[in-house]
């Protein structure tokens, strides 16, 4: 081995030797290390990557025989107006209610809608207990065919 190559890794290792040394006496540069750490992780989990905006791939025109399937599986929630999709059982949300289409029913997609930054398509079912029924629904919650 060359006496360079042989100096560079001395010195290498003692600089890491240094570093450790400092972070062992000097408790504060310790702490100033691991906040920085902590904010860098911090800055990019709250950075994101997205752009704000959702991202559905399926592609759908009118009159398209589609398929609703729930992609967190269950049934497919079907309303009266796009964007009144709810978890909750209160009275008021009932009434907004079409049916729940099981995973796998058949429709025809009549038109789709954006409300907020969330796409919707209106739907008439095929098949399957709400069949003749027309709502709407989450547009990740049809799959084209």
């Amino acid at each position: 081995m060359s006496e360079d190559k042989k100096n560079a890794g001395a010195a290498a290792g003692s600089a890491a030797l240094n570093i450790v040394d400092t972070l062992k006496n000097n408790p504060k540069a310790l702490y100033a290390l691991g906040g920085a750490i902590a904010i860098g992780i911090l800055a990019m989990a709250l950075g994101g990557g997205g752009d704000g905006q959702v991202h559905v791939k399926t592609a759908v025109s009118s009159g398209q025989t589609i398929s609703l399937e729930n992609p967190n599986g269950g049934l497919s929630h079907l309303t009266m107006a796009p964007g009144l999709v709810t978890a909750s059982d209160a009275e008021e949300d009932k009434d907004t209610d079409v049916c729940m289409a099981v995973a796998g029913t058949k429709a025809s997609v009549e038109e789709e809608q954006i409300v907020g930054q969330l796409p919707f398509v209106k739907v008439k079912v095929l098949d399957g207990e709400c069949q003749g029924k027309t709502g709407w629904t989450s547009k990740v919650n049809i799959k084209g065919n």
